[in-house]
Formats: structure tokens, sequence, C-alpha cells
């Protein structure tokens, strides 16, 4: 995301949308009361006319809109801003702003530290990484986001689950299919899996794979996935990806509460914890950030750090079934 304007006595901020992570970013910065605005496209009416056009035409305009709702959808280009319009034409009239990147627009709001700290968040460009969990059955293929894991593909081997003579077209068949989708793709590789299969795999492909690391793991497919973020294996693609260490500090907070260690979850708890100063790290759902600001202030205030983890992938699972919020204690408290 670039930020092409900033004036918060104003309160607004004018953004350049340039990814799909953006989108999301977006999605937890503005809320229902905020005003948008920007170029976007509404359906025109023939006014006048009894004969209506059965397609109807779509014009640019640039409208202002107090919104009322949101929506995203994880992996696509989907967030649908909606609202009604205070600036533009047909006002009062109910309009949706399509966010998509290469879009521009402003927002207008009560910006406090949260929205801040995740607005300058998104001008950073967090890499994301393509994962290959392969035997000798299938290849499942999926994309690290910053928010979440997006299986893209399960490629079945022509044999997969028989008995059978292994034949060399079939394997470059097979190793062909998955070749052709990571190229299409086109990120940093980790190739993962049980057994030899992803050996064999790296010896067909490597002269026209570029970017790429092999460790083994028990299971592929998306168990194999997770069992290679929860080592780190992916961490050493990419030191900054986010789910990596969201997911590595959710298993820490599991191994607490398996042991009765440093750990306190649910709200009553961690309040509790807050208030007698033991909070080392403060561990909350991204869909409860709002509402729960006074929690993260007071944290804050004993020099908690304060990790947000994203409800899309298993660590965010964990952390919903523990009420989403949770904290890495210094002590025990009684």
């Amino acid at each position: 995301m670039k930020i092409l304007h900033k004036d918060l006595k104003k309160g607004e901020i004018v953004v350049k949308v340039q990814s799909y992570e953006d989108c999301w970013h977006l999605y937890n910065i503005i809320e229902k009361g905020d005003f948008i605005s920007g170029y976007t496209y509404r359906s025109r009416e023939e006014r006048g006319n009894k004969i209506r056009s059965k397609k109807e035409e779509k014009e640019r305009v640039y409208l202002k809109i107090k919104v009322t709702d949101k929506e995203f959808q994880k992996f696509t280009d989907r967030l649908r801003i909606r609202g009604i319009i205070v600036e533009g034409i047909e006002e009062k009239a109910y309009h949706t702003f399509n966010i998509e990147p290469n879009i521009e627009i402003k927002i207008e709001k009560k910006w406090d530290d949260i929205s801040l700290s995740r607005i300058k968040r998104a001008t950073k460009i967090e890499p994301k990484i393509v994962v290959v969990a392969i035997d000798d059955e299938s290849a499942t293929i999926a994309i690290i986001h910053e928010y979440g894991i997006q299986e893209i593909a399960t490629i079945y081997s022509p044999h997969s689950g028989k008995m059978y003579d292994e034949k060399e077209q079939d394997k470059k068949s097979f190793y062909g299919q998955i070749l052709s989708k990571i190229l299409e793709i086109d990120m940093p590789l980790v190739i993962i899996g049980p057994g030899f299969e992803k050996d064999k795999f790296i010896e067909f492909a490597k002269d026209k794979l570029k970017k790429y690391i092999v460790e083994p793991t028990a299971h592929a497919g998306m168990t194999g996935i997770n069992e290679a973020i929860k080592k780190g294996i992916v961490e050493e693609i990419y030191k900054e990806n986010r789910v990596t260490k969201e997911i590595k500090i959710m298993e820490r907070v599991m191994e607490e509460i398996a042991k009765d260690g440093l750990i306190a979850y649910g709200r009553e708890e961690v309040i509790k914890a807050i208030e007698n100063g033991a909070v080392e790290k403060l561990i909350i759902l991204n869909s409860m950030v709002r509402g729960n600001e006074e929690i993260i202030k007071k944290a804050e205030k004993i020099k908690a750090d304060v990790v947000v983890i994203s409800e899309w992938h298993e660590g965010g699972e964990k952390l919903a079934a523990l009420g989403g919020l949770a904290a890495l204690l210094r002590y025990k408290i009684s």
C-alpha cells in the first residue's frame, strides 16, 4: 500500500491499493461510520425513457460514502465497502465500492493508534511463499499469505492409490503438471514431503526452478504444510513471513497450557494478568481487536508486546477456541 496524502488534523489519509494483502489491511482499518471517497462505477438509469435497456450502462463517478458495512473474501480480489452516498450523484442512495489493486481511495475517520499502526504495516511488502507438499500419490500446492494459507491445487499421480508398475511417462506427466503450476505462481518455493518423491521431482525440475529449499516432513498434503510451518522450515526462506510467526507463537501458547506454565487465556484471566503486571506478550485474535482497545492499551503500559493473530490459519483457529485472548507471562500469578 502506498500513502499518497496524510492529514491527521482533518482525519484523512489517501492510499493507493497495490496488492490483495492491502485489501485485507483496509478491511481491518475501515469501520462503520467512517467515510471513504474515490472514483467508482455506478449504474446509469435512462430517465424519462419507458423502455429501459436490459444491459445497464455504468459510468465512472467520484463519490463519498458513509460506511455501513463491509465484506472481505479471503484469497480473492474482493473487498466490498457499502455505505450511504453523502457527496456526489444520488445523495442518500446506497453504493458499494469494490476495492482492488491500483485503486486510490480517501479514508476519513478518527485515527487511533491501532489503525495508524495497521496502515504503517500495510506499507511494508510482506513476502509470499509457495509450498509444495509431495508424496508418490499427490502434490498439494499452497501459498502462504500474510494472513493465511491458501490451497491452490492438489495434483494426483495418474495411478494414485493403486498398485502399479511405475511408468516414466506417467511420472513426467505428474511432475510436469506440478512444475507448470509452480511456474505460473512464480514465488520463492519450499518443497516438502516424506520419502524420496520430492528429490525425484527436484531432479526433474531443477533446471527450471530458481530459489527453493527442500526439507523432509512426515506428511504430505495440508497436514505436511502445517507441519513445515510449525517446524520453522518456511522461515528458512523468508524470516519475516507473518503466518509462520503467528503459528509458532500459538504453538508456544499450547505448550504452556499443556504444562500449566506461564500462560493465561480467556478474557478474565488475561485482564487479571495485565493488572498484576505479569504479561510479557498479549495475543489477540484479529477480529477481536475492535472493542478491546482498553485491554491492549493497558498491556502496552506494562511494556507487553501485542501480537494480533489472523483467524484464517490453524493458529487463529486455536486462539479462537481459547476465547480469542491469551497472554504469555513473565511470572506466575495466583
